[in-house]
């Protein structure tokens, strides 16, 4: 089952030695669904940095998030709770290998939505360089508001 939905993202990324940074984004995205998975995908815009990039988490469990994205720039995060795993970060114009920490994975979805959240560390190199977290809630689109944006 496929259907729109209202993404919001907040993000907080703190490198090491600074204050954290707040990031809030809103935005339609899709929820698809069946057998237990869930895949939430949007498109970014010029305001995330990214625009064009199709950015989808997977979820296949409660402690297991998948982050896709694909387009002008290409990775796959794996966030397992507990567990490193590392994976190429294609920018076009070269890639880093970079590897995520899975501190906490929460994801409490059903086919009407529902809630991720992730608190994890990046290493680039093999070198830790920030701390982050995504609380993503998703929540169904009601037909006045798909029918009043274009």
């Amino acid at each position: 089952m496929k259907q729109d939905v209202l993404i919001t993202l907040r993000g907080t990324q703190k490198y090491l030695g600074e204050k954290p940074e707040a990031v809030e984004l809103v935005t339609r995205g899709t929820l698809t669904s069946g057998r237990g998975k869930y895949a939430v995908s949007y498109t970014e815009t010029a305001l995330t940095g990214t625009e064009g990039v199709v950015s989808t988490f997977f979820v296949s469990g409660e402690n297991r998030v998948v982050l896709t994205r694909s387009g002008p720039i290409q990775s796959k995060m794996i966030f397992d709770e507990g567990e490193k795993h590392e994976g190429l970060y294609d920018l076009g114009f070269g890639a880093l290998l970079v590897g995520v920490i899975a501190k906490s994975v929460c994801a409490r979805m059903t086919e009407s939505g529902g809630t991720i959240r992730i608190d994890y560390t990046v290493e680039i190199e093999q070198s830790t360089t920030s701390r982050n977290t995504y609380e993503i809630t998703v929540t169904p689109l009601l037909e006045t508001e798909d029918t009043e944006k274009p």
